[in-house]
């Protein structure tokens, strides 16, 4: 009886596997966009916030993963809006 629901759950995760493949051959190009844009926002997250602690402004914006998220899904929007919500947070 158990080995029913092994071979079930096989079966299950050898479609789940196949619709995943297919996925993503058919967006590679946008998985490669997302990828870009968050190693982009990180390095330009990176290279401003240098540039403010050299300024004197402690306005930094941690490099992590929600804020790789947000710069990765918005690209230069979400940049925008991760130092807009620092220099609110930080001014208020």
């Amino acid at each position: 009886m158990e080995t029913k629901w092994y071979f079930l759950a096989a079966i299950l995760a050898v479609c789940v596997i196949l619709l995943l493949i297919g996925f993503i051959k058919s967006r590679f190009d946008l998985i490669v966009n997302f990828i870009l844009r968050i190693c982009l926002g990180l390095l330009g997250i990176y290279l401003l916030n240098t540039i403010l602690a050299s300024s004197q402004i402690n306005l930094g914006v941690g490099v992590n993963s929600l804020n790789a998220l947000v710069v990765g899904v918005l690209g230069l929007p979400g940049f925008l809006l991760v130092y807009g919500a620092a220099a609110y947070f930080h001014f208020t």
